[in-house]
């Protein structure tokens, strides 16, 4: 299970390595985005899942494997645009790390 094609730019490079190399392997397109429903289904009709380290523990009867893939996703915090003084002083503290 993969999200569907254009959803994520990053996540099409790995499509396009399993689509070209694997040929064999059928990729189901989730509706949206991760959520639990789509953790869920994973489980329940037992497909893999190409998915990120920070859903790891998002469910105790799913086995998260590292890969070693030359794949890298960027991150990002959002908040609001006038955000309180103290999201503005965490986000400032986050630049300094």
């Amino acid at each position: 299970m993969l999200v569907k094609r254009g959803d994520s730019p990053v996540l099409n490079r790995p499509r396009d390595e399993i689509e070209t190399s694997h040929p064999k392997i059928t990729i189901l397109d989730t509706p949206h985005f991760y959520d639990a429903d789509i953790f869920n289904e994973c489980e329940q009709t037992g497909c893999l899942m190409e998915t990120l380290d920070i859903w790891a523990d998002v469910l105790p009867s799913i086995v998260t494997i590292p890969m070693t893939w030359d794949y890298k996703m960027p991150y990002g915090i959002i908040y609001a645009k006038h955000p309180s003084e103290t999201v503005e002083a965490f986000v400032a503290k986050i630049r300094e790390i």
